[in-house]
């Protein structure tokens, strides 16, 4: 009896919430639900029960609940096994954290591939930001990401949250076509774009993301490479361009052989199929850099001479 005694729980409740916790069960796997208990619930806490590994409903008005005179059906069926004390069988009760949980860190683990639709080459693009996100529904979240955890904490959550991000940020950033040079200057477009993909994949799982932002990107070690080799290309093009007088036959024929350049580097690449495409694509983009910036100066018309006096 005095055992039966010791496994009696007056009061269930989350006293050391802290925000680096999202869900959190009522500590001791030897204590059973009594119908003398009280939950009792923060203004910042929802709370569910689950008997026999299966959740039975959801409590989020803060405030507390007396066991033994709550009408709540699914209370009532669960405090009906320990009538008596029998304690074969164990109901869980768990605790969320359901604030906005702002400021949260996201980054790619790796460079995201895709293909510049300007220059044509491939792109290896690091992405980095935060947002916010609130758990809406605790019995949603609790299928998708506790489970059988005692315990479910913000690192376990954006480690899971950031491997998943992963497709829709790529597939925004195939289908808004964005050069590398223009990424940064729509950021916030970008961001606009990935929230709502996010929210329509995301909204099965228990929980919204709010104010999903891009805070940085940066490019592979190959990318950034290709980055400054159309940098120096255009910066060759202004100092063509700043010569005058440029005969527009001689510097096409310029700008092809730059494209040969590109192609015969290619072609010492060991991964000659993938170095080859690489360079033809590259080397197309730096050729009509190339001409792009020089032709800018030769489409000025010409100064109209005044007519002679016969």
């Amino acid at each position: 009896m005095g055992f039966l005694n010791n496994q009696k729980i007056s009061n269930i409740q989350w006293i050391n919430q802290t925000p680096d916790t999202l869900a959190w069960r009522y500590p001791d796997p030897d204590q059973v639900l009594q119908n003398n208990s009280t939950v009792i619930i923060g203004p910042s806490q929802a709370i569910l029960f689950v008997n026999e590994g299966k959740p039975q409903g959801i409590i989020n008005t803060p405030g507390s609940i007396d066991l033994q005179t709550a009408n709540i059906p699914f209370v009532t069926s669960i405090l009906s096994i320990f009538r008596g004390g029998d304690s074969k069988h164990k109901a869980k009760v768990f605790f969320f954290n359901i604030n906005k949980i702002p400021n949260t860190k996201w980054g790619t683990p790796s460079p995201l591939k895709y293909i510049d639709p300007v220059y044509k080459f491939p792109v290896g693009l690091r992405a980095f930001g935060n947002y916010t996100f609130t758990i809406t529904d605790p019995m949603k979240f609790f299928t998708e990401f506790v489970g059988d955890r005692d315990e479910m904490s913000l690192e376990e959550f954006k480690q899971t949250i950031n491997s998943r991000i992963i497709t829709p940020i790529t597939d925004s950033l195939a289908s808004a076509k964005f050069s590398f040079v223009d990424i940064d200057s729509n950021r916030e477009e970008l961001s606009k774009t990935i929230s709502a993909k996010i929210a329509s994949e995301f909204g099965a799982f228990g929980f919204t993301m709010d104010d999903f932002r891009i805070e940085n990107t940066d490019f592979d070690d190959a990318t950034q490479k290709r980055v400054d080799s159309i940098s120096d290309v255009q910066a060759q093009a202004q100092a063509i361009n700043a010569l005058g007088d440029v005969d527009p036959v001689k510097m096409a024929n310029y700008a092809k052989l730059q494209q040969l350049q590109a192609l015969k580097m290619a072609a010492g690449n060991p991964n000659s199929i993938a170095g080859a495409g690489v360079g033809i694509g590259a080397g197309v983009g730096l050729g009509a850099a190339m001409a792009q910036g020089i032709n800018q100066n030769n489409q000025t018309p010409p100064t109209q001479q005044p007519p002679v006096q016969p």
